[in-house]
């Protein structure tokens, strides 16, 4: 024992006196790793207590490069885990016993030291790493997209709790990157959070933190930053959290701020629609009705179409706080057990609506179709008006009348309508088989009137909506508007452009035909563009969104503006300057949609996740 202690004591004096050969120490390490070990991190804690000089700072940086370089070369687990274990007891020391001025000096190298942790957890985990591990990592890293991410990880939840390595190794790679990452960078904090709270979800928790010695809570723990002691409260409290500090991680606003005017209809010249006998067709409790049909048959054959929407303009001034919120919260929020709106309630659910029995201010097309159905296209027109609701209906009761209401004095209007639909349907039968994908994905009953590719109803509210959210690109197109539009796209993506996407992850194995099926079939996401392109699921080009204003108001609500003042009002005020206008507003809007939609649905996702296991809190 006595020789072990002098042999230390030697190879410590040798280090802090500079009189170590590199290599020589490096074989030692590997042929008597017990006692170097040791004898390393003796010397680090001495230089750490007395850094002050330029040697200092040198011998510390070749010791630490010299642990560096064995983790990297070693296959030894064992050494591995006793390293993981010296340097554990060092940093906590160093925490101990050295002042937070001098801790702050020597941040670099207490990083590095964690790295070293980090991989030598990781290390033993790499054998036999397929190309599944390959692409979490390509989507996490690089690609860098939380919604793909998050269908990958259940799509492959089977595999990755069935491995004993590829989740823990993904794991490791990504709370190293989140430990490493600076505390004033709030946009890579919040990134690597979301990441972290989908590794965490449902089954992969367990199996993270089997262990009450967990390795994952060791290295977190080793952070001196606030925001990863937060995720460390938030895993020992098992992620039982509040609504309000849930949507605050997510900066998603639950209340509406003091500052939001109080609205009334403007003065805007409206036609006048009360005399139709107009249709909603919606849930049986849904207050926020945004769109309403009525069809009447004209005396030479032919038809006259009306699609109303809420005419969101015609309340609230562009320039008002009002809707600058809802464009920044982009769209309502539907969960498990509330809501949460995109305008005030007095709006979305009142004013805004589509009610019986008030009068409600529209947007609306109007359109002549032929005896076939088919639509005129020099017919279209967009008008300012005001409707009043007499027929609430639910999608039951238009499936009702259909089947058995010749009787209902809705039925003519109704049959009419649903054979507009078929028509616009034999022109698209895509439309009907995206629906059954989705009714499938989303799990909905057996019901007729559960199915948009089943009931009619659902294919006269989806169908309708669908052409009239064509109808802008249309406008556009056959009058030369050269208005700036968002488009809803989703890309054509074949198997060189998968392979093209991927090229960049160059330790994904490309020749692998089941890495990049998965990918094709993951990597079919819409987003917004401002370039008119091409929906693939829909085979629809220049598809904008504008039909559902009073609950996704970016872009729904932003179209109906621009709209309004280029098309509506057109021949009004200096077109050159509002066109520069709208298109900064349409550009910057746009991409703000396409990341807040993303971090809305990773709230959404984990708020109804954990409200399902009772871990949503009410706030005291």
């Amino acid at each position: 024992m006595n020789d072990k202690k002098k042999i230390i004591r030697e190879l410590k004096n040798e280090i802090l006196s500079y009189e170590y050969d590199y290599d020589d120490l490096y074989m030692l390490l590997c042929q008597n790793f017990d006692i170097t070990i040791v004898a390393i991190f003796s010397s680090l804690f001495s230089l750490f207590k007395s850094k002050n000089n330029t040697f200092n700072g040198e011998v510390i940086d070749n010791m630490i490069r010299l642990l560096e370089d064995f983790v990297s070369d070693s296959k030894n687990k064992k050494y591995l885990k006793k390293l993981y274990d010296k340097a554990e007891v060092f940093l906590s020391n160093v925490n101990k016993s050295i002042d937070i001025v001098k801790q702050k000096e020597l941040d670099n190298y207490v990083l590095r030291l964690i790295d070293i942790q980090n991989e030598c957890l990781a290390k033993p985990l790499h054998k036999d790493l397929d190309d599944k591990y390959a692409f979490i990592l390509y989507l996490i890293f690089q690609s860098r997209d939380l919604v793909l991410l998050d269908r990958y990880l259940k799509e492959n939840t089977k595999t990755l709790l069935n491995s004993n390595s590829i989740l823990p190794s993904i794991f490791i790679k990504v709370i190293e990157k989140f430990t490493s990452i600076d505390s004033e960078n709030k946009i890579e904090i919040k990134y690597y959070n979301q990441v972290i709270n989908l590794l965490l979800k449902g089954k992969f928790f367990p199996k993270l933190f089997a262990s009450d010695d967990n390795e994952f809570m060791k290295i977190l723990k080793n952070s001196r930053k606030d925001f990863v002691w937060d995720l460390v409260d938030k895993i020992e409290t098992d992620f039982v959290t509040t609504r309000e500090n849930l949507a605050k991680e997510y900066e998603v606003s639950l209340t509406f701020p003091q500052n939001l005017e109080k609205i009334s209809p403007q003065n805007i010249e409206l036609t006048d629609f009360t005399w139709q006998n107009i249709i909603t067709i919606d849930s049986e409790n849904d207050l926020c009705l945004d769109d309403a049909l009525y069809i009447e048959k004209n005396s030479d054959g032919t038809y006259t179409l009306y699609i109303h929407l809420s005419n969101i303009p015609s309340l609230i001034p562009y320039h008002s706080n009002i809707i600058r919120e809802a464009l920044k919260r982009v769209e309502t929020l539907y969960l498990d057990d509330m809501e949460v709106p995109v305008f005030e309630a007095y709006l979305a659910n009142d004013m805004l609506s589509i009610l019986p029995n008030k009068k409600t201010n529209t947007l609306t097309y109007v359109m002549q179709l032929d005896t076939d159905f088919s639509v005129i296209l020099d017919t279209i027109k967009l008008v300012p008006g005001v409707v009043i609701n007499k027929n609430k209906l639910s999608y039951e009761k238009v499936d009702d009348i259909l089947k058995h209401g010749e009787k209902s004095p809705l039925y003519d209007e109704i049959v009419m309508l649903s054979e507009v639909i078929n028509r616009l349907s034999k022109e698209n039968l895509h439309i009907r088989t995206f629906h059954k994908i989705d009714n499938i994905l989303e799990g909905k009953s057996n019901t007729d009137s559960s199915k948009a590719n089943v009931s009619m109803s659902h294919r006269i509210v989806e169908n309708s909506m669908i052409f009239v959210n064509r109808l802008p690109d249309i406008l556009n197109n056959y009058y030369h508007l050269n208005m700036p539009l968002i488009h809803r796209v989703l890309p054509v993506l074949d198997e060189d452009i998968i392979r093209m996407i991927l090229k960049e992850a160059d330790y994904i194995d490309l020749n692998n035909k089941g890495i990049t099926k998965i990918a094709k079939k993951i990597m079919s996401e819409a987003y917004y563009s401002v370039k008119d392109s091409h929906h693939e699921q829909l085979k629809i080009d220049g598809y904008t969104r504008i039909s559902a204003a009073a609950r996704r108001a970016n872009p729904d609500a932003l179209m109906q503006y621009v709209l309004y003042d280029l098309y509506i009002d057109r021949d009004i005020g200096d077109l050159d300057i509002k066109y520069y206008f709208w298109e900064k507003e349409v550009n910057y809007w746009c991409n703000y949609a396409n990341n807040k939609m993303i971090e809305n649905k990773s709230f959404a996702d984990e708020y109804n996740y954990l409200h399902s296991k009772g871990k949503i809190l009410e706030k005291k």
